[in-house]
């Protein structure tokens, strides 16, 4: 058992020794297999070393590569930044634009609102010049009527006045047989009865002819030895008539004027505060006239209306009718308000510049302090009343409205309305001149209409014109602002793409991360540029529908007031242009028919003149040499000459 242990053992060792070499060959092997692999992994990881150090080089390219692009990116938004506040700074100035224009066309809305109330007036105003001209066409038709029946009247008259000359003049040549040669009356009037004028065709042409032969056959004086002829010839003499027009401010004392002129005691209970409504007209004698007074109200209150003005203008001129002698402008002498600085200008408006041919400055004062230093009061007053002077050729007048007096300065200031109509071609301001520039109204409204259209159409192409301008430039605007924006959807389109690409090639899933982030803002960033083009395209067509609706609206307001304001225009020019160059006309007219006439009354009144002066000779010759036995002869021939001299003055007018 012993051996057997002992030889196991020994087995045993020999076992152990063939098992260690068993065992160091296999390690042997193993270690060579595990070389082996070692170098094959060696092999493996070099490779990989080199992949790896590929990838190092293509990831360090890629980051130079995307650090160049975030620098670019960084300039472009920048850029981008810039032309966004470029772009907001434009619509803030745009938007501070289109504010002024609104302000502007609510301006332009207004005004054309006040010319369309303006324009309503006028059709108004224009309506009930209608009716006054149908009114007038039939007053004219009633006072043709009664001139034709006054003119047959005239000329069965004249017929007679002609049979009472030829009887006075045997009369006279059988008187100048027994009169001793040195009583020139009867030869006198025998010469003054041969300057008959002819007939002729002056304001009034069916009446005005026989009425100046009447009036020249009235100049023969009476008989100083013949009671029945003069008594026959004062009763023949119509009384002469005279037409004043008083205007002034209110409170001036044109009804006091009035009422002084006429000789009445009444006066106003109101006074100043009485404001008259519209012209009024009243009518007397004075000193052997027959005078109409047309007083008016307040045309130079600025108060008044254009229509309320021309229907009183109107009435004024139907009460004057067929014309007025003078114009009375009523200043009272006191200290001066401002009250006349306009006159002149609007009495130019209303009549024309003719009229102050026709006018007559009162002065009215109220004590005999005003009435001396009437003449200090219009050159050191101011510079109104003195151009009002100036265009009436210094022709004025005082008068005192508290007391009545004797009558002399009412004979004074008729004595210069006498004068004054005598030194005019027109012996009145006719009426019949409106009349006559009605049919002539409708051709001027007509050639002012079309000079007005004319104007509306070039107001028009200019006013599209600038729309097309303003339009273009907002287009080149938004064409530029588009181009850019353009430009920078581009540019982050060409960021998209090359990112997609790295993208796609890119294996590190973090650098994939960020790739697609940057993706992502670049969309964004393109999305809210397109949306910002959108809404500039929204913006710019927005702004262009409203420019062409209010260019469509301004033009269409155009159009309806322009009619409006071309008879407004043909209004305010009426009195300025037509109403001169008719008078004009007819006043040439008239010249040439009045001439022969004027020139013939010219030598009779210098012969009447004359014979004024003999008689007044021959009766001081005779109270000088005849004595109290004489004062019977000398009270007939006082009498004789005054109602001579009334005859003279009534048949000067």
């Amino acid at each position: 058992m012993q051996s057997d242990r002992e030889w196991t053992e020994e087995e045993r060792k020999k076992m152990k020794e063939s098992l260690q070499l068993m065992e160091s060959s296999e390690e042997a092997k193993q270690y060579e297999d595990k070389e082996r692999m070692l170098m094959e992994r060696n092999v493996e990881l070099m490779e990989k070393d080199k992949q790896i150090q590929e990838k190092e080089n293509f990831m360090t390219i890629n980051t130079e590569t995307l650090q160049m692009k975030n620098k670019m990116l960084k300039e472009k938004e920048k850029h981008l930044g810039e032309e966004q506040e470029k772009l907001e700074q434009m619509t803030k100035e745009t938007q501070i634009q289109l504010k002024d224009k609104d302000s502007q066309l609510e301006t332009l809305r207004k005004e054309l609102q006040d010319e369309s109330s303006k324009l309503q007036e006028m059709m108004i105003l224009l309506e009930q010049q209608k009716t006054e001209v149908s009114e007038k066409d039939k007053q004219l038709e009633e006072k043709e009527r009664l001139l034709s029946e006054r003119n047959t009247q005239l000329m069965e008259r004249d017929k007679q006045v002609e049979e009472k000359d030829r009887l006075l003049e045997e009369r006279n040549k059988q008187l100048q047989e027994r009169t001793d040669p040195d009583s020139a009356a009867p030869a006198r009037r025998k010469k003054s009865k041969r300057l008959d004028p002819p007939s002729f065709s002056a304001k009034t042409p069916d009446s005005a002819a026989p009425q100046r032969r009447r009036n020249s056959r009235e100049l023969l004086p009476p008989k100083i030895s013949g009671g029945s002829s003069s008594s026959a010839s004062l009763e023949s003499v119509p009384v002469s008539e005279l037409r004043l027009v008083l205007f002034g401010r209110t409170g001036c004392g044109k009804r006091e004027a009035g009422n002084t002129i006429l000789g009445r005691e009444e006066r106003s209970q109101a006074g100043a505060s009485t404001v008259r409504q519209q012209s009024e007209s009243r009518q007397g004698e004075v000193a052997g006239r027959q005078v109409t007074v047309v007083d008016t109200p307040d045309w130079f209150c600025p108060g008044l209306s254009l229509a309320e003005l021309r229907q009183d203008v109107g009435l004024c001129v139907r009460l004057s009718a067929p014309g007025l002698h003078a114009f009375l402008l009523v200043i009272p002498v006191k200290q001066s308000t401002g009250e006349e600085r306009g006159m002149l200008e609007k009495m130019e408006e209303i009549f024309g510049e003719r009229c102050w041919r026709n006018t007559i400055i009162l002065f009215t004062v109220t004590d005999e302090v005003q009435e001396k230093n009437i003449d200090e009061f219009i050159q050191s007053g101011n510079q109104e009343v003195q151009r009002l002077v100036e265009k009436c050729e210094n022709r004025f007048h005082c008068l005192s409205i508290k007391e009545s007096g004797d009558g002399s300065q009412i004979s004074e200031l008729l004595g210069k309305i006498e004068k004054m109509v005598e030194g005019n071609r027109e012996k009145f301001y006719s009426s019949e001149i409106y009349l006559e520039t009605e049919s002539q109204i409708r051709d001027m409204e007509k050639k002012i209409v079309r000079e007005r259209e004319e104007m509306r159409e070039r107001q028009e192409r200019e006013t599209i014109e600038k729309l097309e301008r303003c339009v273009q430039e907002t287009f080149i605007k938004f064409t530029e602002s588009t181009a850019d924006f353009h430009t920078k959807i581009n540019q982050h389109e060409e960021r998209i793409t090359k990112l997609e690409g790295m993208l796609k090639e890119e294996k590190d899933e973090k650098r994939k991360v960020e790739l697609k982030r940057e993706v992502e803002r670049e969309n964004q960033q393109r999305n809210e540029v397109q949306l910002e083009l959108e809404r500039l395209k929204e913006e710019t067509e927005k702004e262009r529908r409203e420019m062409e609706e209010r260019h469509r609206q301004e033009m269409e307001e155009i159009r309806e007031t322009y009619e409006g304001e071309a008879r407004m225009e043909a209004e305010r020019n009426l009195m300025k242009i037509i109403l001169p160059e008719l008078q004009q006309r007819m006043w040439e007219v008239m010249t040439k028919k009045q001439k022969d006439f004027d020139c013939r009354m010219d030598e009779k009144e210098r012969e009447i003149e004359t014979l004024r002066w003999r008689l007044r000779k021959g009766v001081r010759e005779r109270i000088t040499a005849g004595g109290d036995d004489r004062q019977g002869d000398t009270r007939r021939q006082f009498s004789s000459l005054r109602q001579f001299l009334c005859l003279s003055t009534r048949s000067d007018q």
